[in-house]
Order: structure tokens, then sequence, then C-alpha cells
């Protein structure tokens, strides 16, 4: 099973990768990994390629092959769609935008943007399996918006065959002792809205 998780820094896309790489190899699984720090202050592109199965040769996926792109941030999701595999693989992200550095040079008033034109909507028009999310706004809600990245896991469970138990028990390995009850609440926020989601006609 091939995951690609993007997103920029300060999002802990590392922590959505190590949680993923943990509870494979928790259940028996042989896992590779393979990850970019890039830009890892705050707003560089970040990404890790995660796969995982009974036998795995190569860390990193190659373009058309990953099962599930995760994208903490849609326009690093667009960056990365190619590497998703286009009939049966699955699209989860975030609505949020955060323009990185290099796509700044120009900070005139009224200048040409040049990063991401598409919307989130045309880029879900071209995926067979997609679910998009405002993760930052609902883990605002929640009281903190860094748990964003807890909440998106919660979407990841539903894609992967682990039980809701696993995923807990591994997510409390990897977070702040005094944030364990936010990112729980998270995560159960993400897997309740797939549920609803996947119930709408």
């Amino acid at each position: 099973v091939n995951v690609l998780i993007v997103g920029v820094g300060g999002q802990e896309v590392f922590m959505v990768s190590k949680v993923l790489a943990r509870l494979c190899q928790k259940s028996g699984f042989q896992v590779k990994q393979s990850e970019i720090h890039g830009m890892a202050k705050r707003g560089g592109a970040v990404f890790s390629h995660v796969r995982f199965g009974e036998e795995v040769w190569s860390p990193t996926i190659p373009a058309g092959k990953a099962d599930i792109l995760l994208a903490l941030e849609w326009a690093e999701g667009m960056r990365w769609l190619r590497y998703l595999n286009p009939k049966q693989g699955t699209f989860i992200y975030d609505t949020q935008r955060i323009v990185p550095p290099f796509a700044c040079r120009n900070r005139q008033l009224g200048a040409e943007q040049t990063y991401a034109r598409e919307t989130p909507s045309a880029i879900f028009d071209r995926v067979n399996n997609g679910y998009a999310i405002d993760a930052s706004r609902m883990a605002d809600e929640l009281g903190n918006i860094r748990v964003a990245n807890t909440l998106l896991l919660g979407l990841l469970s539903k894609a992967l065959d682990f039980s809701q138990e696993e995923w807990q028990s591994v997510i409390e390995e990897f977070v702040p002792p005094k944030t364990k009850e936010l990112n729980q609440k998270a995560f159960l926020l993400g897997r309740d809205w797939v549920e609803q989601a996947m119930e709408m006609p």
C-alpha cells in the first residue's frame, strides 16, 4: 500500500507519517519511508512517502502509484496529484491554502498569481475518490488549529484496514501528553465526518 503525505512546514507532516508507519509496524507489515524536509520551517514544502505490505523493496512511490494522497494543504496536493493512482487512488485534502515562500517573489500589489490557480473544487473534479474538508477551521473550532493533522488522520483511518482503537493507541505515542484528549477528539471528528459524507446522496 502506498500513501503519500504532503504539506508545508509547521503542519507536522512527519508526525502523520510516523503515526502511520508505527501503526503498520505494530500490525506486522514491512514499512519503508522516504522523507524530504525541504524548507521545513513554517511555509516550506514537505512530503513523506510511506509504503507498507508483506514485502516492500523501495521507499519511493512512483508517479501514478499512490493509493492515497493525503494533503495537509490543498495546493501541495495539486502539485503532487500526478502521483495518485488515477483510477483507484483516494485523495484526501484540507482546503486550507498556504502560499510557500518560493511563490511569493513578486510582492507588488496586483501582481499576477502564478501559484495554485486551480480551486479545491476543480481539483476534486479530477479524481475518482476524493474528500475535501476544511480541517483547519474545524480544528480551530475544537480549540487548536494544530490538531488539523490529527483530524485528517481520522479521514485517513477510514481508508485503511486498521481498527479505530489501534489508531488511537498509536496517536497517543506521538502527541504531547497535555494534548492527548484534544487530539483524540480531532481524530474522531475526522472519522465521523467521513461517515456522514458517505451517507450523503
